[in-house]
């Protein structure tokens, strides 16, 4: 089997799976020389990358994409963002692969994904530390809902016990994304290799001026990606109530792929995503396939809110008078101080 596919490594150009070529595609060279090695992984790389552009993948993915957003519930019991990244993404780089450098891609499409437990493990961990500390001063923990172990955050990622409200979806690559160079060829060097196998390893050496940088390649993720989130408490949990627990998760996940990042290499800048359209909508009104549209105004029942705090990015945080915590989704915030209240 193995010879058979050493005989089609020139056809590989013709591939339409990326995750196929790269997982069962790699040929070992001839020369066991690292310049060797490193032009057929190269190679290897540009097919993937131009299979995950081919006509007929895109044809056959649009379909999946078009059915998969068509499953998620309506009646405002998900919601829905579409996101871009702002520069290169690499989600799964340590995983076990051929290439030592892994890349999440789709079962059965071989297209980039970003798992959801990746981004509710995101989610959880900035709502607890970030969110989490901007409570009012002095409050007590139960006026802390954000903070692990909080209201909100028990309700919304679960306990060791229970699990949570929301489910935090698979985020789909874009079908236009394909077309416009979703794989990229990335490199890292580096520079002190000896250095980094650690003190156990015999090769083991301190850095110097004299070390010879190694490269090596591996593929990112330039695109758009649609998230989901859905509603999964009880059925008889009232409209009012699941759209605000579903559009403030949506706020504090959108919030952190900004911030933080997801994936590998997020100290590099790596995995950062920001909304193609500010504004989320509910998974009935995301066209599958096309940028999410802005969502009309959600025109409810006014209610006072008390201003608690600015915080650094510009934000304004208001307290409801059922104890609700927010900020505005949309609009310019009122100019009054902190502590005042007024209606929104």
């Amino acid at each position: 089997m193995r010879q058979a596919i050493i005989q089609l490594a020139p056809r590989r150009n013709l591939g339409h799976h990326p995750g196929v070529l790269l997982q069962r595609y790699l040929v070992p060279p001839d020369d066991e020389s690292d310049k060797k090695k490193q032009e057929e992984r190269r190679n290897l790389f540009e097919s993937a990358i131009q299979a995950v552009g081919s006509d007929t993948l895109s044809a056959l993915y649009a379909d999946a994409f078009t059915r998969w957003n068509a499953s998620f519930p309506e009646n405002g019991l998900s919601r829905s963002r579409e996101l871009r990244t702002t520069g290169r993404l690499i989600v799964g780089l340590g995983s076990e692969n051929v290439l030592e450098t892994g890349l999440r891609l789709h079962h059965t499409y071989g297209v980039p994904v970003v798992p959801g437990s990746a981004l509710k493990g995101l989610a959880a961990h900035y709502c607890g530390d970030v969110w989490g500390q901007r409570g009012s001063a002095g409050a007590g923990e139960d006026n802390r809902p954000y903070e692990r172990r909080g209201q909100f955050h028990d309700l919304v990622f679960g306990k060791t016990d229970e699990g949570g409200m929301i489910t935090f979806h698979d985020a789909w690559i874009t079908p236009e994304s394909l077309s416009q160079g979703a794989l990229r060829l990335d490199v890292m060097t580096p520079h002190h290799p000896n250095w980094q196998l650690g003190p156990d390893s015999p090769k083991f050496a301190p850095p110097t001026d004299f070390d010879s940088p190694v490269p090596v390649s591996f593929l990112s993720v330039s695109g758009a990606f649609l998230i989901h989130l859905s509603w999964n408490g009880p059925a008889n949990t009232s409209p009012e109530l699941v759209q605000r627990w579903t559009e403030r998760t949506m706020e504090i996940l959108t919030e952190a792929l900004a911030e933080w990042g997801v994936g590998g290499k997020t100290s590099s800048g790596y995995g950062r995503l920001v909304p193609v359209a500010s504004p989320d909508t509910s998974a009935n009104q995301t066209s599958a396939g096309s940028a999410a549209r802005p969502a009309e105004p959600i025109h409810g029942p006014r209610q006072k809110v008390t201003v608690t705090q600015r915080t650094i990015d510009g934000k304004v945080r208001y307290e409801a008078d059922d104890g609700f915590l927010g900020s505005l989704l949309r609009g310019t915030p009122p100019a009054i101080a902190d502590g005042e209240s007024t209606e929104l």
